[in-house]
């Protein structure tokens, strides 16, 4: 006898339905692995904030008090009158040329967001720089991961600069100067001044740039924020008296503003949004 061998093929809508299936499947594991790396990018930074948050914060324990911020450039719109002598006000930070005088928000991002992200790279250069000059904040700045805590050498100094996950500068976020309502005369006491773009915050000092832009510190609390996935801080516009209610109730299409939706993957050291 003879057994005959019968060789069959697959049909064309069989190697479709397997070939469909492995796409599926592929599909759903590369999106896994997506959302698990995304999630342990997002983990990294939110641990590099916290420990970098710890090492401000040994840093003013130390010294008694914390960074102070400022400028004593005449552009500088939240200067007030007689504040501008450099021998009577000195800063630890300087704000960046850039951050000065920058009352249009929107304007900024919309034809300077390079600038902006260039005046974060310089902000957290020089704090981070300063802060490692600190040998217990040095101690604790060393458990921050190599790749996101970046340190170059310049003409013989050592300069650091915290970056998120994603490769783009923490900004750092102080709180203005102390409001003041003390003064001999209105040219020395503060007012609110939307035109100037001069608001008073609910801690009492005055609202930065940067504050508007993502929203008041706490408390009078410096914070931390990473531009997240998409490497754009975004803008809240914060243009509320303190105390005020925010979003504005007069425009119902805030949340859509693209500005806005950029804001929305932001991370930060503490909780500042609070609507």
């Amino acid at each position: 006898m003879t057994r005959s061998r019968i060789h069959r093929a697959f049909t064309l809508i069989e190697l479709t339905i397997t070939i469909v299936v492995i796409l599926i499947l592929a599909t759903i594991a590369l999106s896994i692995g997506n959302q698990v790396l995304s999630k342990s990018e997002t983990d990294e930074t939110r641990s590099a904030l916290a420990v970098g948050a710890a090492a401000l914060h040994e840093w003013g324990e130390n010294l008694g008090r914390p960074l102070t911020y400022g400028s004593t450039d005449s552009s500088w719109t939240y200067l007030l009158s007689g504040m501008g002598d450099a021998g009577a006000y000195q800063y630890d930070i300087t704000i960046p040329g850039d951050l000065l005088g920058a009352v249009g928000v929107d304007e900024l991002l919309a034809s300077r967001e390079r600038e902006l992200h260039e005046a974060s790279e310089e902000l957290g250069r020089s704090v981070w720089t300063r802060v490692s000059g600190h040998q217990g904040s040095r101690d604790i700045l060393a458990k921050i991961n190599e790749d996101l805590l970046l340190v170059e050498e310049e003409d013989g100094v050592r300069v650091a600069c915290l970056h998120d996950s994603w490769g783009t500068p923490v900004m750092v976020v102080f709180p203005g100067r102390t409001w003041r309502t003390d003064g001999n005369g209105p040219d020395f006491n503060d007012s609110e001044a939307p035109n100037l773009g001069t608001w008073r915050d609910a801690d009492g000092t005055i609202r930065t740039f940067e504050e508007r832009l993502l929203g008041p510190a706490r408390n009078g609390r410096v914070y931390l924020v990473s531009a997240g996935p998409d490497g754009r801080f975004g803008n809240i516009d914060y243009n509320v008296s303190a105390g005020g209610s925010f979003p504005p109730a007069d425009d119902p299409d805030f949340f859509n503003r693209p500005e806005y939706q950029h804001t929305l993957d932001n991370i930060y050291s503490y909780e500042v949004r609070t609507w």
